[in-house]
């Protein structure tokens, strides 16, 4: 992924991508229609949500951690079972 500040768009880059910053999100589709590019306005989470979030984890983790040690799963394991399931 390449970063670039905001100033350093051409205004009419800046132009297109206001849109997003209004909302509404952007589909750039190619001449048959299918979708190619989708540009959404990014919205950092607070700090509370963020603080949440950790938290969650953390307690998925440690439920986890539980079943594993509970069923005599090992983490290699646990993790080829989320691999198939994304297969």
């Amino acid at each position: 992924m390449r970063k670039v500040t905001i100033t350093k768009l051409s205004k009419p880059v800046k132009d297109f991508l206001a849109q997003a910053r209004k909302g509404r999100g952007i589909l750039v589709q190619d001449e048959n229609g299918r979708a190619r590019f989708g540009v959404v306005r990014y919205v950092e989470a607070s700090a509370a949500a963020k603080e949440r979030a950790w938290k969650d984890i953390e307690r998925i983790q440690r439920k986890v951690g539980r079943m594993m040690r509970k069923t005599g799963k090992t983490e290699e394991e646990f993790d080829r079972l989320l691999q198939e399931e994304e297969a």
